[in-house]
């Protein structure tokens, strides 16, 4: 790996400023404040949201929190040529760090591209945190792409450090910032405007559109059953889409808020860059947190619809937890996740906490597993990621195998959806969603996307409805439209 040393001798950085606010509005918690409160920041800082405009929240261990961050202090991002991954650290238009990898075609595309983020960040924490006196609790809010088709992937990963940033909890609400100009502009008139709404205008949808199409998901899917009889393949994810075209468009604050009242979301977020493309979701699964060296991964994997109705939903919960297909789904993902994380934490620290329980989203239920371990020394977050990213979750076992077939079999672009999406702080916590329940809003459409894991007893249509129950909060919801 090549790299090219620090070049910020022009740049002049401000000491850290933050102050914490009582929570004006006890009745919302920290995932409606922070929902709440970012269309009021991107109203206020229009040329800050242009930038960048995040929102990330939690519900861990029973506790929840938000964070929000607008503008681009500082980008780590990593472009793809072809034969070299290229990573930088950039300040507006400059930029600060530098290396580059020259790709090895023999190895995984992801694991390649986390080794090199790993040593990457190895270097870009201390230096923000020695030179710029940034704290090690400075968060870079970010994701990566899922590399589907890395030869077509030309940004696979970016994480901003934002220029305002807000942690909130169900108590208050705590601001950094680095710039007197947009540090004085906060105050408590501007957080009491964030109150409590219900949506008025509903967005309309004018047009829909399956990719594929039903007959031609089913037929692909047949074909692909045919050769998973052949071999010793475990699991093959194929996603598929809907794209849904708006009569007027809509914020990403605005369709978080009409899709967010769910039941057991463990993450909630917005990112839009400055291509003015957001990514929207409501994920349930944690891909990877990372607590001091604490490693904790939650696997969802097997899955059946859900019902209000009380006797529906028990007889629905019986036959996840009894259904051979789903079962060996979910025993692929939890197994291949044990498998990877013994390569990166401490011999004798991984612990099984659940396993196969079941998590109710009222949409869909999931069967569930909880994995935790230790970190082994001189590695950081992104070192794990190399080894979970992708899980079979999203992706199937084998991992190489698998890979090719999602190329010939599938007919979308994921683009963040089935990547990981959260943040990382100087000081090496983190906490990635698994970026499903995840759609793509631009100015004129909404594409939904949702996947199925395929094994040898799956039946084609079957998965057709397991997608379309998954993107119920996007095309069937109350409080927006409802198309069947």
């Amino acid at each position: 790996m090549q790299s090219s040393g620090p070049c910020l001798s022009g740049v002049s950085m401000n000491t850290p400023k933050q102050s914490s606010y009582a929570n004006p509005y006890p009745n919302l918690n920290a995932h409606e404040l922070g929902a709440a409160l970012l269309p009021v920041l991107e109203r206020r800082f229009p040329k800050l949201a242009g930038e960048f405009m995040g929102l990330f929240s939690q519900h861990t261990d029973g506790v929840r929190t938000s964070m929000v961050g607008l503008g681009s202090e500082f980008r780590v991002v990593v472009t793809h040529d072809g034969a070299h991954l290229n990573l930088q650290l950039q300040h507006e238009q400059a930029v600060c760090l530098a290396q580059t990898l020259a790709l090895d075609a023999s190895r995984l595309f992801h694991e390649q591209l986390f080794d090199a983020v790993a040593r990457f960040v190895e270097q870009l924490c201390p230096w923000l945190m020695q030179k710029h006196g940034l704290p090690a609790s400075a968060t870079f809010l970010g994701g990566w792409r899922c590399a589907t088709h890395p030869e077509h992937l030309s940004e696979p990963l970016v994480f901003t450090l934002p220029r305002l940033f807000c942690r909130i909890s169900d108590e208050q609400l705590t601001f950094s910032c680095l710039h007197d100009d947009i540090w004085y502009a906060i105050d408590e008139r501007l957080i009491a405007s964030a109150a409590d709404f219900t949506p008025t205008a509903n967005p309309r949808i004018t047009q829909r559109e399956d990719i594929p199409a039903c007959a031609d998901y089913v037929n692909d899917l047949v074909g692909l059953l045919n050769e998973l009889a052949c071999t010793d393949a475990d699991k093959v994810v194929i996603g598929r889409e809907v794209k849904l075209t708006l009569e007027r468009p809509i914020s990403p604050a605005l369709l978080l808020r009409l899709v967010a009242p769910r039941p057991n979301p463990h993450y909630e977020f917005v990112f839009r860059w400055a291509d003015q493309v957001a990514w929207v979701g409501i994920s349930p699964e944690t891909l990877l947190r990372k607590d001091n060296d604490l490693l904790v991964v939650e696997p969802l994997a097997g899955t059946r619809k859900g019902s209000s109705e009380g006797e529906k939903n028990a007889r629905y919960r019986h036959e996840l937890t009894s259904d051979l297909k789903e079962l060996e789904e979910h025993e692929t993902a939890a197994g291949l996740f044990l498998e990877q994380l013994a390569t990166v934490c401490e011999n004798g620290s991984l612990d099984l906490r659940e396993s196969r329980s079941v998590i109710d989203l009222g949409y869909v239920q999931h069967l569930k597993s909880l994995i935790s371990g230790t970190v082994k020394a001189g590695l950081n977050v992104f070192d794990a990621l190399a080894a979970v990213y992708p899980p079979a979750t999203i992706w199937g076992k084998p991992l190489a195998v698998c890979g090719e077939r999602i190329r010939r079999y599938e007919q979308i672009d994921r683009g963040f959806f089935t990547g990981g999406l959260g943040y990382f702080t100087l000081g090496d916590d983190a906490n990635f969603a698994l970026a499903i329940r995840t759609v793509k809003l631009t100015e004129s459409h909404i594409h939904v996307y949702a996947g199925s894991g395929i094994v040898k007893a799956s039946d084609p249509y079957r998965e057709w409805l397991e997608t379309t129950n998954k993107m119920k909060p996007y095309l069937a919801n109350e409080y927006v439209w409802n198309i069947s």
